[in-house]
């Protein structure tokens, strides 16, 4: 059972991440699908309410956090689902405080609960305020963004404070953007107010969001672009059903939220739903049904029956007497899953993502993909690693001879496409894409980071050109390395990031190198 410090609220701290505070309690303690797939378990979610402690969110974007945390979870140390972010602290400090005979786990395992020990110390503080600012500056910021929580814009300083009671909590966090290239130059990014009843939080939230095994790309919801302003639904604690008909799904956790989207766009304030149950049958295998839909909006029907249709899938044309004139909307659904094991004595997983831009006999249909295969370990005397190689397929029908182009991420009626503030809310390589990309992290007993990021393959490969990618509207060939370091320092953390880019203009012929850089620092008190 978690101590009384410990909250009963989900709280984000998207900037409160990094503080240097961490860095000597860490060294202190080293020294010593569609719906009818995803119904039933929200049903039964919304009757089994507890009075189970939860604890602030971890938000996405720190890649070595991140890690540790997954390494856990493949040990047996963490039982419940890690692949839907934000992520519950709750859950996290419970198992890791049950945990026995430390002192006989595997090197690296010992290393990661140090850490993320360390870190829970100090997000889960209750009944202060707390402040942070951070400040980053960019030499052509990546257009592709993974995991990590790089800078979109060329210049941004950001402020906040946040404060955790018993049920109740509230995060308030400005930025203030230099030349920010969806012209909003003050962004409220990462704030959020909350209270929690019974295993579940409700928010009112600017919250980054990550679905998915992935760590270059979610096919269906990442970090990529800003996050959309939304009213979410999360479950705290992750503890199985009772009852022995869903008892085998094993701890399990559900994610839901209603967003609104810009104005400015073809179908202005469109409306924005998503919906996430992940569950752990066995311990070595997490499984993820996603599901998000864009509908509503000026002109479009709007009603609780349009709603209805939608969550339903009744939502094609020539189906139902749906028309251009009344269907709901676009959406995406699909699953994921990520199975854990050893070879050759080694920790080894693989993992799968698989989305349908369309429905067919109730399931998914028009799909692309994502796979990928991971290891962790340690390195020397002072360094845990973790090293992965994945590949991303944004093509619509990717498996078959003839694929479909300029069909994923884009839609007849919400023409903009699955898209905000000029960024694609899905995976950064954007639609009818293939990109491998491999990377490696670095963490040692002091927190110090090294993360490196290699990509090679092909950005909108086929099809008219289409000038709604926000990347390219027509093929380019990509090879790039990113470099990045961090450490903590008296007065926070610095970071530092070094890239590169070869891009080959298949239309025009042309070959650009483009080096990129930037330089972030983050402090909490």
């Amino acid at each position: 059972m978690l101590n009384s410090r410990i909250p009963r609220i989900l709280l984000a701290t998207a900037t409160r991440a990094h503080i240097n505070p961490l860095r000597t309690k860490i060294i202190k303690s080293r020294a010593s699908t569609q719906t009818r797939l995803l119904a039933l378990p929200i049903i039964v979610a919304l009757f089994s309410l507890s009075t189970a402690l939860a604890g602030p969110m971890i938000a996405p974007g720190d890649m070595a956090l991140r890690s540790d945390i997954q390494r856990l979870a493949d040990y047996g140390v963490i039982k419940g689902p890690v692949t839907t972010w934000p992520l519950a602290w709750g859950p996290i400090v419970a198992d890791i405080q049950n945990v026995e005979r430390i002192d006989e786990l595997p090197r690296d395992v010992i290393d990661a609960i140090t850490r993320v020990k360390a870190r829970s110390k100090w997000e889960m503080r209750t009944g202060e305020v707390t402040f942070n600012t951070s400040l980053s500056g960019a030499e052509e910021p990546t257009r592709i963004r993974s995991f990590q929580n790089t800078p979109r814009e060329s210049a941004e300083l950001s402020a906040g404070l946040s404060y955790t009671g018993d049920r109740f909590a509230v995060s308030l966090n400005g930025q203030s953007v230099d030349s920010p290239a969806d012209g909003k130059d003050f962004r409220a990014d990462g704030s959020m107010i909350g209270v929690v009843l019974g295993n579940y939080s409700f928010t009112v939230n600017t919250l980054d969001r990550w679905w998915g095994p992935g760590w270059d790309g979610s096919l269906i919801l990442s970090n990529n672009a800003r996050p959309i302003p939304a009213i979410s639904i999360d479950r705290n604690f992750t503890d199985p059903f009772k009852t022995k008909w869903l008892s085998w799904l094993g701890p399990w956790d559900m994610s839901a939220h209603f967003g609104k989207m810009e104005s400015d766009r073809a179908v202005p304030n469109t409306q924005f739903f998503g919906l996430r149950v992940t569950f752990k049958p066995i311990p070595s295998l997490e499984l993820g049904l996603s599901r998000t839909a864009q509908w509503c909006g000026n002109g479009r029907p709007c009603g609780f029956d349009t709603f209805v249709k939608l969550f339903t899938g009744r939502d094609n044309r020539g189906q139902a007497g749906i028309t251009v004139e009344n269907e709901p909307g676009n959406q995406e659904a699909g699953f994921d899953a990520r199975w854990a094991t050893r070879l050759f004595d080694v920790p080894f997983a693989f993992y799968a993502q698989y989305i349908g831009e369309d429905e067919s006999h109730r399931l998914p249909a028009d799909n692309y993909g994502l796979f990928g295969l991971e290891s962790t370990g340690i390195w020397g005397e002072r360094w845990s690693y973790r090293w992965y190689g994945e590949i991303a397929i944004t093509i619509s029908d990717f498996t078959k001879s003839t694929n479909k182009f300029n069909s994923v991420y884009n839609h007849s009626i919400y023409l903009t496409g699955y898209r905000y503030r000029g960024r694609v809310i899905g995976h950064g390589i954007e639609n009818d894409s293939r990109v491998v990309s491999t990377g490696l992290m670095l963490v040692n007993d002091e927190d110090t980071q090294w993360l490196a990021l290699f990509r090679v393959g092909s950005l909108n490969r086929g099809g008219a050109p289409d000038p709604r990618n926000s990347l390219t509207p027509t093929r380019q060939d990509i090879v790039s390395l990113d470099v990045t370091h961090s450490r903590f320092f008296k007065y926070g953390q610095i970071i530092i990031g070094l890239g590169f880019e070869r891009v080959d203009d298949i239309v025009s012929n042309q070959t650009s190198n483009e080096t990129r850089a930037f330089l972030q620092w983050r402090s909490s008190y």
